[in-house]
Parts: structure tokens; sequence; C-alpha cells
């Protein structure tokens, strides 16, 4: 999985040869067969972009041998998720397999192309969900893309292991005016009424106990996964401040982790993409004022200066230029030749580089209607 980290590294990187390499792949089914040889093409674009350059035949094939490896490497193509990067220079051969498709994309410069990567900036973060249950509580720390059980080392796993030790009646009090019967609470989880509610409480008051002491070290957000009058009765005792209001509802039991992850991540999304929607707005309410653009030359070069803050960018486009930094101008031409960049991605190479937030949009998204937008961080 690919990291905010890694990304400000590959946009660190300067070198006379950068080759990168996006294009889409699949999991399963007669386009897994195909993948390798969307690649294979890909390579031969990137020769032509590399003798454009006039770089010598040997140098190329050294740039590119890596690469040509993975061709005919079953196991390699086994492993797919929907797209692949891959990035390659004299030094340095990299790839990752990332969770949302990509155009098919090559581009030779002396940076790496970053803006495909940009969305995982954004939703890049760790979340945990409570998956409430009598039979097996589960608490699962979960990335977009991937999700492990953590142990609940020190709290109950069942409520049958609680009764079994009678944890309620040694350490815990019942909450007074608790109405309704352990059955409803755990309706549609196979609830017995041979079990009272006090007991139910006390449960989930020991279960809170372990994980609010787990997610107070993590500080990570916590979705509550379950039946509804199992949720209302947890947020009664719950002390942890980040559990939020949106839950993954209805029993489950019968969920797989991958499932359950996958149900938390629509409800995390939006909140993980809290700051860029404050930053459109922003953008917004500067209408007007010297602290915003929608001017691509005007962003570009503020980004090499280090005065952008926010940079807003459309998926999938490109503006080939280069900026003379002594003179101040910007140059734009209608393709990449003579040593031109894409100005997009240099706005978001700069911008990243120097601790601005880059947010990517599909192009109708875009504040108004832009190629680019910026906040900056002073006029």
């Amino acid at each position: 999985m690919i990291t905010r980290e890694n990304i400000l590294n590959l946009a660190q990187k300067e070198s006379d040869q950068c080759i990168s390499i996006y294009l889409p792949t699949h999991k399963a089914g007669e386009e897994v067969q195909q993948d390798p040889i969307r690649l294979k093409n890909l390579l031969t674009q990137a020769v032509e972009q590399l003798k454009d350059r006039e770089v010598r035949e040997k140098e190329i094939d050294g740039l590119l041998d890596e690469a040509r490896e993975l061709l005919d490497n079953p196991k390699f193509w086994r492993h797919n998720d929907k797209g692949l990067a891959l990035f390659l220079s004299d030094d340095e051969f990299e790839y990752y397999r990332i969770p949302h498709a990509f155009k098919e994309r090559v581009m030779v410069d002396d940076h790496f192309l970053i803006t495909p990567l940009v969305p995982m900036i954004t939703l890049e973060g760790t979340y945990c969900i409570l998956a409430l249950s009598q039979k097996k509580m589960r608490l699962l720390k979960c990335t977009r893309a991937s999700v492990e059980e953590i142990e609940l080392e020190d709290g109950p796993n069942s409520l049958e292991e609680f009764l079994k030790y009678d944890v309620n009646e040694t350490n815990l009090q019942h909450h007074a005016g608790q109405g309704a019967n352990a059955q409803a609470i755990f309706h549609g989880q196979g609830g017995s009424s041979d079990t009272n509610t006090e007991e139910v409480i006390n449960y989930l008051k020991a279960v809170e106990n372990e994980v609010t002491s787990i997610l107070r070290k993590r500080n990570d957000p916590l979705i509550l996964a379950g039946v509804n009058e199992v949720i209302a009765e947890y947020r009664k005792v719950n002390n942890y401040s980040r559990l939020l209001d949106q839950t993954v509802s209805g029993n489950p039991d019968p969920k797989s982790n991958d499932e359950i992850k996958d149900e938390g991540w629509k409800v995390i999304k939006s909140y993980f993409l809290k700051g860029m929607y404050e930053d459109i707005e922003r953008f917004g309410d500067l209408s007007g004022s010297e602290k915003q653009s929608d001017n691509l030359s005007q962003i570009v070069e503020a980004a090499y200066y280090g005065k952008v803050e926010s940079l807003f960018v459309p998926v999938g486009e490109h503006s080939w230029g280069w900026f003379d930094m002594e003179r101040d101008t910007v140059h734009h031409s209608a393709e990449p030749k003579n040593g031109e960049h894409d100005l997009i991605n240099m706005a978001a190479i700069k911008t990243l580089t120097q601790s601005g937030n880059v947010y990517a949009l599909d192009k109708e998204d875009m504040p108004n209607g832009s190629s680019i937008a910026a906040i900056f961080r002073y006029a």
C-alpha cells in the first residue's frame, strides 16, 4: 500500500531520466491475461520517449530491464489490485499496486509523475471498526485496502466468555434505568432470554474499557458495526472521544472482516475528505482576493516559491511547458518537447515538497470548473 511518505519520496526524486508508468490491472477474469500485454505496450512507448530524448539504446535497456522481467513472471500478476504504478530511473525501480484504476499513461521527464497518486494522499489513513456481537467481538484496524484484527487481550471476546468468568459481578456496576431485556438488545443475533440486561450492559462496559484503552494509544477514528439496539447501548457506556456518529448497521456475525472493512470505508471516506471539502469552501470564500487563483501560470510560479498552501488538480489532466525562474515566466507548449514538463505535475511536486496540501478531483468537481486552482499562504 503506497503511503504519503512514499509519494513524497517520489516527488523529491530528480534524475536525467525518470520513467513513470501507470496502467489499470485486474484481479480476476480474462482481463488478467491482458495486463502483461498492456505493460509491454507501455514499455514500448517509454522506449520511444527515451529515444526522443536521445538516450542511447544500451542505457534504455538498463533503465527498463527490471520492468521487462515482470512480463514473464506469472506470480507477479496473481496479486493484482485495480491499478499498477511503476517508477524507473538509473538507480531506482519501484512499483506499487493501487486500489483504484488508472488510465494508461507513460511519462519520461526529470521528475516522476505523481498526480495520479494524489487521491491516495487524500484518502490515506487508518480507522478502526468495532463489530459488536455476543458471539465474537471484533476490533478491526483498517485502511482503504487492508484489514487486521486487533486482539482484545484484557477484554472479553464473547458474552459467553464474559459470563463464564463472572467479570460483571466482581468489577462492574449496573447502570440504573436500563429497561430493555438482553434478548431485545441482541435482536437478530440470537440473544438469549436467559441473559439479563445487567449482564449485557456489563459485558459492553468490559469491552469498551479494553477498546478505549487500545484506541487512546492509536488515536484512530472508531466506527461501530452491529444491530441498532446494541450500538445504542454501547454509546451509553462509551468514553472514547473519536467515536463516529455514522455506523455500519446490521448483524456483523455473518460478515467477513473484509466485508465489514468495505462497509466501514463508505462511512469513513467522507471523514478523510473533510479537509478537502473545507478547503474547497475556503477557496470560494476567498473569491476576488489575491489569496486564491485558478490561473495556471500564476499557480506554477507560486508553487516554485513555496507560496501554495492548498492545490487542486484535475484527475488525468496535463499541461505542457516550463518555468523560467530567472525571469519568473511560465512558458506553455502544445506537446512535450525540448524539455517541457507537465506543469500541473510540477505544481503538485513543488507544493507537496514544501508542506502544502494537494487534492485531486474530477474535472467537473474542480473549483470554478478550472484546470487548476490554489489557495496561497499569503497574498
